[in-house]
This record gives structure tokens, sequence and C-alpha cells, in this order.
């Protein structure tokens, strides 16, 4: 049986979406952000909310990441590092608090909570994001 962890976004805003990735007993993993909900544009928007299935990726842009499937009219959606949504093309963010960079909302840390993923999350889960 996969695990299921959960994605609970608590900021849907113009500028970004924050949320907090949580196992099946509400523990904090860690924070994300991802673009803001512009109707599922492919690189303007974050996914829509659902169930999908996480997979193994690996790339030299994102090595030793996971690649969230089955995502409506969306391909290569990764949860990998990365602080602003500049940083993203649809993907979800990582790290181990919010704060701001030159005045954007940013998750931060990204590299060290990315790190810390590697040893608590299984190469295959379930994630529910809400």
């Amino acid at each position: 049986m996969t695990e299921t962890y959960i994605l609970n976004r608590y900021s849907m805003g113009q500028d970004c979406t924050l949320g907090q990735l949580l196992d099946s007993d509400n523990e904090l993993y860690c924070y994300t952000l991802e673009l803001p909900w512009k109707d599922n544009i492919p690189h303007e928007s974050c996914i829509p909310e659902g169930t999908y299935k996480v997979i193994p990726h690996n790339s030299d842009a994102h090595p030793d990441t996971w690649e969230i499937t089955n995502v409506p009219g969306r391909s290569a959606i990764l949860i990998h590092t990365g602080n602003t949504v500049e940083d993203s093309l649809g993907c979800i963010l990582v790290g181990n608090s919010v704060g701001n960079i030159d005045g954007n909302p940013a998750v931060l840390n990204s590299f060290v909570t990315i790190d810390k993923l590697r040893g608590l999350l299984p190469n295959y889960f379930t994630l529910e994001i809400k």
C-alpha cells in the first residue's frame, strides 16, 4: 500500500500559492511554494487540487527528486528546490520556512529541505493536494 502525504495549501494569492507538506499524522515535513492558480495553464499556474501518484525523478537539473504524475493537461511537474515563483514553471518548491527574498514571497533553505525529504519520503507515494 502506498503512503499518502498531504499538501495543504493555506494561502492562494495573486503572486504565489503557499502550503505545508504533511504526513498522514499531520506532522509538518516542510513548507511549499507554487505558482498562483491560473486555471491550470502550463508554466503559469499551480496544478489543480486532487490526488496524484508521485514517482522518482532524476535529471541533471533536478537530481533525486519526485515527479507528480497524471496531472490533467500537464507533464513534468516536480517537487524540487527553489525559493520564489521565478524558480518554478509549475512545480512545487520546498523549504523549511517561509519568508521574503527581494520583497517576494519565498520558501527558505530549499537545499537543506530537499535533503531532509530524501530521508523522509519514499520513492513512490500518493500526494493529496487540498
